[in-house]
């Protein structure tokens, strides 16, 4: 660094020593450094004892570098950190100590390398600046630094009388000068007895002889040089060259400087003393900051009283001061009148002056004693008759008297009417030129500071108010206007001014203030009212700093109302002063102000001879310019500028079309300058209007440029003084969002019929746009000719902002263009728009070819090639195909912009999300995912649910991206290679699934290969027929960069030692560190067992990885760390840290094979741990359930249910898939020569198998179980073994793959076709070994004789192949299955079913083999293979095998219908008594025990009684109306008395349980027909009632109380049935204000929620021609399940919260209506979504609320957020597919693709179970459309057997109009296929549950509701779930009924009917 030139060393050292260090260690080295380059002058040239030397011996020298690195050193003091200064303060202290006493002593190298201040200067000022910091912290050295600075002055005093001219002038009035810097600059807490002392030592240096040595020097040194030869002429030059550098500067280092600075120290350092709140110093000492900040201290607060220390002696030094100050003064105003001219510039007598005044003004507040000459003096200067006017010295007085009126509030009211005479003088002092300066001036800023403190302290309450009003009289008296029309007493009359502030005088003083101004020359009453507007201004803004608000609204008021009825020069100071008063004012006055502008701008006319419009527009600029201090008012401002452009616009087309002679040239220009604000507000670097804009600013943004168009600003034409447009539009331009919207649904009318564009102008000028569009795109000429004005003005608007953008380096904006399907369907437009930007892609390439032999690439150009990189995904084929060429040609153009490393970042992530969105096609089906994410890029794709579409774009960017990686391997390999080997081996989180990134693969693909740089070898490639690459070479530097990477890392964070971050550091080798380690790793593993573990996945992962080296780089194996290393993982058994326990288990065995064994046994400890702790594939929580175990809710289906389940299952089955696929690597390289490896594996396979009914059962697992019986018999066959021994193997493996058919028969979960096809797979192969897999002929270790043994084993093998035929049977069941549920719709693309050979084969004699055999092995598989094969034998064999061995299926409840069978039998007594511990059944099967055709059988009674107490209350409670019902043949009171306990247990059942027994009390709706069970029901409900007693009592009151007051509502109303709505709504109004709320009730269709309100306006007469139902809505509170994980968490479990939310619930209450029908509907429909949640189907169903509350009387829950097909069709909708592109947006938008998707998976929901429960009467009026696009339906009064009329005109499928067909895409689209898909799988899915589903109608049939056909209803409906056909049947059946259902005649016809009909009676258009 020594041999740095000119000042560069010493900016290093500043910018070292200022440096803010982050660590200690980073701080003592910039110390240390400082340290060893700065010393202090040799100790020779020093006095011992710190005396001074002696006069005669020569000054030390000290070079520059030395001097450069003190200063260094004081800079590094000052700014260190308090904690550092004080460990080092004994040695910092006397270092400055001496660098300061040796300063006057040092003779510095003369040089001029300084930017400022020379070295003395700087040295001082860092030193003393450093002392005063440390000292002011550490008050016990506060002496030292005074006395220090005191010694300084007396040294340098005794030097200026000793040393030579040149020595003065060049060392030390330039150490004066530091002084006076450090001083005025660095806050100190001064005292006044250290000021006393500091003022007396600093009267030294203004001595008589020490000022008139100083004031010659230039002439002594002239003298000096003529005398004495020896002195060089250049010593005289460097003199003046250093005196007139400072002088530049403004510091003439004069005698007459050296006063002012003296007198500034005295008051400085006074005001810090007097300063009552402390000073703050923050970050870096800035000049005059400790003068500034106490002054302004003054100013604001009263100063504090400097107490009795050396008080009298204090006093007297104050008053000597004071005095000295305003003689000082008083000498040199007398010396200034009797000048000619201005005094000279190094007399610094107008800065001296002004200091004078300060300390006097600081001394009278010190003495508490206001100085009369200093008050007189004051006045003086405060008036129109001041003796002097400068700017600097009424500056001071102004703010002295500030100061003194803050400490002396006494003299405020006089100092009011005086300062405001004085501002309303016309002195030159306030003359302000508007157009250049860009601040107030500095007197007028002062006057009113001070006035405004004035009049705050001035007494009375009106103080501000009449002040402020006799100040704006003046404007009124200075109006021109207002004088010649003599009527200046208007403003009076101002509603304003008639405020309760005004006084009685306000009108005298009025005429007092015009009178003042008689006599006046307009020039000064034009300066009067100038400087007035000013001074209101800056007043309101110090009242608005003192929270007077209403003041700066006031204000703005009233100069709003002067702006237009001034002079003009007063309306132009008008306007400027509002734009100081809207930067502070709140928004609405912001808004009045800028509308303002607006208002005068927009009634601009050419012919007013002001040049205030030039003024206002003067105005907005600066208002836009300085609007960065309100960012929260960009918005506003800015849409006021674009709309008053567009008005002017509009406005200049309107006069040329009504006056075609008009001149409009210069209307033109004036739009024109409105770009210069607009400009101005766009250029703020905070302000982004393009990112996120409304729609409503993109239109203004568009109809500015459509008139920039319009009027040619864009043409490039401009000259002269219009030359700065151009520049201006492009600086708009790139703060312009995209003008065309996506979402916009009528753009291209938009375009063609614009607002802004009159078609009269636009067609005179339109040939000229015609001309200009055709030079861009002569190719396009034709199609231009018949485009319309608004369009062609569209296009060279393209043109011209896309040409401004590409110039810029912003191209990703031209693909927004093609983003609007309306605009893409204009063949002429967009052919235009094309051809368009194939020209602005051509010319921004040769722009950017300039650019770049400039090396000027924009730097933001790299993330526009991502954005058009995004682009080139788009859903349009347009946005594409345009992002694409764009793309590609820049690329292709400039190869080297490939070696930005995150635009390769982006292309290869680009492509791994594209595959994985193909992918999506295969792993969730049925759910297209539309939003792809890249953690590393922050790239996001929205991509189409079209996976053709998507296949293409993956295609075509994996073409280009080979293209583009070719290019860059040519021109730049080893650049691209190394950002692909970065990209490769940068760390991605921890994925469970095998996912392959076809991003990597891309790169390795091109990091490994060789360009044609590598001549050799691509030589070597051509010659020879090999295929050759550089992969050593990439995996080589891989290695070595990732190791060394490693290796430093430890380095730096080995030398933290602390144990309790060992896993965050790198472990060492030394005992006592792998010990440390060790018992890290035992706490760790408690963290986890006890569930208080704060790791992250990352930090298991580093904990593991340096366990797994420390044991690789012991010399013996640690087997305490090797059992953690295996331990934990499997104590954590999540995923990630199997997967990471595995990298290192396996990494450990490469490296030490020795402790292969000891893993091995390890791993074989945690895994039967798992199976021991039921974790993983062992955990009971993820086996099957079905699906009516579960709690049936009436709720919308929650796809994030699913999400979570099957989250929940591969989080639980995922770790041992891992495991497993681990040991099949470590079985095949075990198989030949590990015995010990081999026994290890055999023994878990045997002790897992043993352990089969552990395996889980959900749909998930069926994977990893067989692919662990692979495993297992991959390793029997790769095992010797004990025949024995292996036939216990197999059979146990058997038992394994048995156990998964003991079970109901399960499809897959989800929609995942890869997991299908695993399954399939797996199974197959399976398969392919049972049928070759036979035992061998081994012998047996046994001591029974041979004969014995041969027996034995001959048994085993006849054994295992008896027992392999119906398992092969079973797996191939499982096989077709599972490929009719791949392919529901048989299409031979998806490949054929699998049939069973060994079916087809069998004889029907042979299943009660198969069926005894298979009940050997498991009875429970028995039971299920019923469900497999229709085969009567085998059903009849399973019936006699249950009865007489019922107790080996007592487990199982499905065999309890093989027992009893479908009605009672006699004679089976004996087996019924194990119903007593039999399994229960569902609660809806048990409730069809107490039915007649079961004889009441005893046992099977109390078995149907424990199983419905049994359940929980929340299941039990779904099946009310079904429990109610079997009271009809409760015989023996079982359900009686299950309702009576039940009823105990929960409230909620209990009310819903007597609503229901009430609704059944009758058979029809009026209530007259009794139910024969009436009597019991009426007896079950009053004893229900009677049992309930205190809180359950009042409750019940309560509630009911609540609902029959609601209910009673409809009755009121039944006899306005016949009158109008609204005098029927007015009734509802009524009775509803009658209903108080009591907060905890609820509505009896909401039972898991309160009613806390009601909306009692919102009663609605629904329409009704006998009954009066009605709607309401209500305020319901209810509580929901937040689910909180961390997917970083170690610790598997999510955190549930439970959270309440209010929603508005609306109800219709009926009377007169049977609801009972509706509710059974709805029951089923939900058990259906419940059937579909179970097996992870996303088919959407919403089985709203019904409650039958009474006969003939119900609650019905509305559907939230859905519209009526039928209401639709009263919008003049003409079909779905306008519904929902008008709803959601284009077809290509998400939006509607989403729709689009919950549509059809609704659709196909609700599509079964019209079919399977008939519901009729579908017309559009009961098909509702959701706020999502799902379908519901609603009013199911019309089921299985009935329809509307009595007919069934219906067809017997379901409802599938054309419209609905459209709108899922097609008859042969994706959305159609994904229809028929989802229906087929819905019926598949619901087919097992038959019985429970029939069940649960047939226990209905009691009611007698009219759908009931009796017996012939229930077998109808079983029928339709064509329980005899297998799944390929079944799936074919629901096939012909989607082609039967498809555009049906019948259901057209029905509509037609509907339609009519409605019309006929209301009108209503249908569609």
């Amino acid at each position: 660094m020594d041999c740095l030139e000119l000042n560069i060393r010493q900016r290093i050292l500043s910018d070292l020593a200022t440096l803010e260090t982050e660590t200690e260690e980073d701080l003592l080295t910039t110390r240390d450094l400082i340290q060893s380059k700065g010393q202090l002058p040799d100790e020779k040239h020093s006095a011992p004892n710190g005396d001074s030397m002696e006069r005669d011996e020569p000054r030390a020298f000290i070079p520059e570098a030395r001097a450069h690195c003190n200063i260094a050193f004081g800079e590094l003091v000052a700014n260190f950190p308090e904690e550092h200064i004080a460990t080092q303060i004994d040695t910092i202290i006397p270092v400055l100590l001496d660098l300061l006493r040796e300063v006057p002593r040092m003779n510095f190298d003369r040089c001029l390398s300084w930017d400022e201040w020379a070295l003395p200067d700087q040295l001082v000022f860092s030193t003393v600046s450093a002392l005063l910091r440390i000292c002011g912290a550490h008050p016990v050295y506060a002496n030292t630094a005074v006395k220090s600075i005191i010694a300084f002055i007396t040294d340098i005093v005794e030097n200026l009388n000793d040393s030579t001219s040149i020595d003065v002038l060049t060392q030390l009035t330039p150490s004066i000068h530091g002084l006076y810097r450090a001083i005025t600059s660095t806050l100190y807490p001064w005292s006044a007895s250290q000021w006393r002392l500091l003022s007396s030592s600093l009267q030294s240096l203004v001595a008589t002889p020490v000022l008139e040595r100083i004031n010659r020097l230039l002439l002594d040194i002239h003298q000096e040089a003529e005398a004495d030869p020896d002195v060089d002429a250049t010593s005289v030059a460097f003199c003046h060259t250093f005196i007139s550098r400072y002088i530049a500067l403004g510091r003439p280092l004069s005698g007459y400087f050296i006063v002012c600075c003296v007198m500034e120290m005295q008051w400085t350092v006074l005001a810090q003393a007097l300063a009552s709140t402390p000073l703050v110093q923050k970050g870096q000492v800035r000049e005059a900051a400790a003068a500034n900040k106490a002054w302004v201290n003054l100013m604001k607060c009263p100063a504090k009283d400097l107490g009795p220390e050396n008080e009298e002696e204090t006093r007297e030094a104050l008053r000597d001061v004071s005095r000295d100050a305003l003689q000082c003064f008083s000498d040199l105003l007398e010396q200034i009148e009797n000048m000619d001219t201005e005094p000279p510039v190094d007399t610094y007598a107008w800065e001296t002056m002004s200091e004078s005044l300060k300390l006097a003004s600081v001394c009278s507040v010190a003495l508490r004693e206001l100085d009369s000459n200093l008050h007189t003096r004051l006045m003086q200067l405060l008036s129109d008759g001041a003796p002097i006017l400068d700017n600097l010295v009424q500056e001071s007085a102004l703010k002295a008297t500030t100061v003194l009126v803050r400490s002396f509030p006494e003299i405020a009211p006089s100092f009011v009417s005086h300062l405001r005479l004085f501002v309303t003088s016309p002195l030159s002092i306030f003359e302000f030129a508007f157009n250049t300066e860009k601040r107030a001036p500095p007197p007028l800023t002062a006057a009113a500071k001070c006035l405004a403190l004035c009049i705050q302290l001035s007494p009375g309450d009106d103080s501000i108010m009449s002040n402020m009003y006799s100040l704006l009289n003046y404007i009124a008296a200075t109006s021109k206007e207002i004088t010649e029309s003599s009527s200046s007493y208007q403003l009076l009359s101002n509603p304003l001014y008639a405020s309760s502030v005004s006084t009685p005088n306000d009108q005298m003083t009025f005429r007092s203030d015009e009178i003042g101004l008689h006599g006046r020359s307009d020039e000064e009453k034009r300066l009067i009212g100038i400087t007035t507007i000013s001074v209101v201004t800056r007043l309101a803004l110090e009242f608005r700093a003192a929270g007077q608000e209403e003041v700066t609204k006031l204000t703005i008021s009233m100069l709003l109302q002067r702006l237009r009825t001034s002079e003009p020069t007063l309306e132009a100071a008008i306007a400027y002063n509002l734009v100081d008063l809207a930067l502070v004012a709140p928004e609405e006055a912001f808004i009045d102000v800028a509308r303002a502008f607006s208002l005068i701008n927009r009634a601009a006319n050419l012919e007013d001879p002001r040049f205030s419009n030039n003024m206002v527009l003067a105005a907005q600029t600066r208002l836009a310019r300085e609007l960065d201090r309100r960012p929260d008012l960009y918005d506003v401002y800015l849409i006021e500028l674009l709309t008053l452009f567009s008005d002017k616009g509009v406005a200049i087309q309107n006069v040329a079309t009504s006056d075609q002679h008009v001149k409009t040239e210069e209307m033109i220009e004036q739009l024109a300058s409105l770009l210069l604000p607009i400009e101005a507000l766009l250029t703020h670097a905070d302000y982004a209007p393009h990112l996120g804009a409304s729609q409503e600013l993109t239109g203004l943004f568009r109809n500015m440029w459509f008139l920039c168009v319009l009027f040619h600003f864009t043409s490039g034409e401009e000259k002269g003084p219009m030359t700065w447009l151009m520049p201006a539009l492009a600086k708009i331009a790139t703060k312009t969002p995209n003008l065309v919207l996506e979402s916009a649904h009528d753009a291209a009318s938009e375009i063609e019929y614009s607002t802004v564009i009159r078609h009269g102008y636009a067609n005179s000028v339109l040939s000229k746009h015609r001309s200009f569009l055709t030079r861009h795109i002569s190719i396009r000429a034709s199609e231009i000719r018949s485009l319309s004005p608004g369009q062609v003005v569209f296009l060279l608007m393209m043109h011209d902002i896309e040409s401004m953008r590409s110039a810029a380096g912003l191209p990703s904006s031209l693909v927004s263009y093609f983003t609007n399907c309306s605009l893409n369907e204009q063949s002429s437009l967009i052919a235009c728009m094309e051809s368009i930007a194939d020209k602005v892609i051509r010319g921004c390439i040769g722009e950017m070819n300039v650019q770049a032999s400039e090396q000027a690439l924009p730097e933001h150009l790299s993330e526009e090639l991502r954005k058009l990189l995004v682009g080139s995904t788009h859903r349009i084929s347009r946005v594409r195909d345009v992002a694409s060429k764009y793309l590609n040609s820049l690329i292709t153009s400039f190869p080297s912009l490939m070696c930005d490393p995150p635009l390769v970042y982006a292309i290869l992530e680009c492509l791994t999300l594209l595959r994985h969105a193909c992918e999506n096609e295969f792993t969730d089906e049925y759910n297209p995912v539309y939003e792809f994410h890249s953690e590393c890029t922050g790239i996001t794709l929205q991509l189409t649910d079209d996976y053709k579409v998507r296949n293409d774009i993956l295609g075509q960017l994996q073409r280009h991206a080979n293209a583009w990686f070719e290019l860059a391997l040519g021109r730049a390999p080893i650049e691209l290679q190394s950002t692909l080997q970065k990209y490769l081996a940068a760390a991605k989180p921890l994925t469970c699934a095998d996912n392959s990134e076809l991003g990597a693969s891309v790169a390795e693909k091109f990091a490994k290969a060789f360009g044609p740089v590598h001549r050799q070898l691509s030589s070597l490639c051509h010659l020879s027929n090999w295929k050759s690459d550089r992969v050593r070479v990439l995996a080589s530097q891989l290695a070595g960069k990732c190791y060394f990477a490693g290796e430093v890392a430890g380095l730096r964070l080995a030398a933290d030692k602390n144990r309790d971050t060992l896993d965050k550091i790198a472990p060492q080798m030394p005992s006592t560190d792998v010990q440390a380690f060790k018992a890290k790793m035992t706490d760790t593993m408690n963290d986890i067992r006890n569930k208080r573990s704060s790791l992250t996945v990352q930090d298991l992962k580093r904990l593991l990885f340096r366990c797994a080296a420390i044991l690789i780089s012991l010399e013996k194996c640690e087997y305490t760390l090797l059992h953690f290393l295996v331990a934990l993982p499997f104590e954590v058994f999540t995923p990630s840290a199997v997967a990471t326990g595995i990298e290192t288990w396996t990494w450990v065995i490469a490296e030490r094979p020795s402790m292969e064994a000891a893993i091995m046994c390890e791993v074989l400890m945690a895994w039967f741990g798992t199976v021991r702790e039921r974790k993983g594939v062992f955990s009971a929580s993820s086996n099957y359930v079905d699906p009516f175990y579960r709690p049936i809710s009436y709720s919308p289906t929650d796809k994030d249910e699913i999400d979570r389940a099957t989250t929940h299952a591969r989080r639980l089955l995922m770790p041992h898939t891992l495991i497993l696929q681990m040991l099949f690597s470590r079985l095949q390289a075990a198989r030949y020569c590990r015995s010990t490896v081999m026994f290890l594996i055999q023994r878990l396979v045997l002790r897992s198998a043993r352990a089969h009914k552990l395996f889980s059962t959900h749909p998930l697992a069926r994977e990893l179980r067989y692919s662990f019986l692979l495993f297992g018999l991959e390793t029997l066959k790769s095992s010797h073994l004990d025949a024995v021994c292996e036939c216990m193997l197999r059979e146990s493996l058997y038992r394994t793959a048995y156990s998964w058919f003991a079970v109901r028969p399960q499809w897959s979960f989800g929609a995942n076709r890869v997991q299908v096809d695993a399954d399939i797979k797996v199974l197959s192969e399976f398969l392919a070994h049972l049928q070759f897999d036979s035992a061998r002929n081994m012998t047996s270790l046994s001591s029974l004789n041979h004969h014995q043994s041969a027996s034995k084993i001959s048994l085993y093998v006849a054994r295992l192949k008896n027992i392999s035929q119906p398992l092969r049977l079973l797996v191939e069941n499982e096989i077709y299955r599972l490929t009719v549920w791949a392919n529901p719709s048989n299409d031979a693309k998806r490949g054929s079913d699998h049939h069973s050979l060994t079916e087809r084969s069998m004889l029907e004699a042979a299943w009660p083999g198969i069926v005894r055999t298979v009940w050997e092995v498991d009875p429970a598989v028995a039971i299920y293979l019923m469900e497999r094969f229709k085969s009567p034998a085998a059903h009849a064999e399973v019936e006699n095998l249950v009865r007489s061995n019922a107790s080996q299926v007592i487990d199982t409840p499905e065999a309890l219908r093989f027992l009893i069978g479908d009605h009672f039998r006699g004679g089976q007594r004996r087996e019924l008594k194990y119903m007593v511990v039999w399994a229960p059944v569902p609660p809806v099967i048990a409730v069809t025990f107490f039915e007649r055709r079961h004889g009441n059988d005893p046992f099977l009674l109390q078995y149907a009684h424990r199983v419905l107490k049994q359940h929980p209350v929340d299941l039990t409670f779904f099946f009310v109306p079904q429990v109610v019902q079997a009271l009809r043949f409760d015989d023996l009171g079982y359900i009686a008395q299950f309702i009576f306990e039940t009823a105990k247990v929960s409230q909620l059942f209990c009310h819903q349980i007597i609503w229901n027994m009430k609704a059944n009390c009758y058979k029809d709706d009026a209530a007259e027909i009794e139910d024969p069970m009436k009597p019991a029901l009426d007896k079950m409900t009053d004893m229900v009632v009677d049992s309930l007693s205190g809180d359950a009592r009042a409750f019940y009151d309560r509630e009911f109380g609540f609902f029959n007051k609601v209910t009673s509502i409809s009755g009121k109303l039944k006899p306005f049935i016949k009158r109008s709505k609204p005098e029927k709504k007015a009734k509802i109004d009524e009775e509803m204000a009658k209903i108080d709320v009591d907060v905890g009730v609820y509505l009896p269709s909401n039972p898991d929620g309160k009613v806390i309100d009601i909306d009692k306006k919102s009663g609605r007469p629904l329409q009704s021609h006998a009954k009066a139902p009605f709607m309401a809505t209500f305020k319901v509170r209810k509580e929901r399940v937040i689910i909180d994980s961390d997917p970083e968490s170690l610790l598997d479990g999510a955190l549930e919260k439970h959270e309440e939310y209010d929603v508005w619930q609306q109800a219709i209450f009926k009377v007169g209506d049977d609801c009972r029908q509706d509710v059974l509907a709805l029951q089923v429909i939900a058990m259906f979504k419940n059937i579909f949640t179970s097996i992870g189907l996303t088919l959407y169903l919403f089985p709203y609320r019904v409650t039958a509350t009474a006969a003939g009387c119900g609650v019905i829950d509305v559907v939230p957020n859905a519209t009526s097909r039928d209401e639709m069709g009263r919008a003049t909708v003409n079909d779905l597919l306008d519904f929902f592109i008008s709803k959601y947006g284009g077809e290509e938008t998400v939006a509607f693709q989403r729709a689009r998707l919950n549509f059809v998976q609704s659709m196909a929901a609700y599509s079964v179970a019209c079919y399977i429960l008939q519901i009729k009467d579908r017309h559009n009026g009961n098909i509702m459309i959701d706020g999502e696009g799902h379908i519901v339906h609603i009013d199911f009064g019309f089921l299985f057997d009935i329809g509307p009329g009595g007919v069934k005109f219906e067809p017997s499928s379901f409802k599938l109009t054309h419209e609905m067909v459209v709108l899922m895409g097609g008859r042969y689209s994706q959305g159609y296929e994904l229809f028929q898909h989802l229906t087929v799988k819905a019926f598949l899915a619901i087919r097992p549950h038959a019985d429970q589903l029939v069940s649960t109608v047939q226990l209905m049939l009691g009611t007698g509701l009219p759908s009931f056909k009796g017996e012939a209803t229930i077998k109808r409906l079983k029928d339709r779930f064509a329980l005899g056909l297998n799944e390929r049947q079944a799936a074919e059946w629901m096939v012909g009924i989607i082609r039967n259902a498809h555009e049906n005649k019948r259901s057209t016809a029905y509509d037609e009917f509907q339609r009519d009909l409605r019309s006929w009676s209301a009108g209503i258009p249908y569609k």
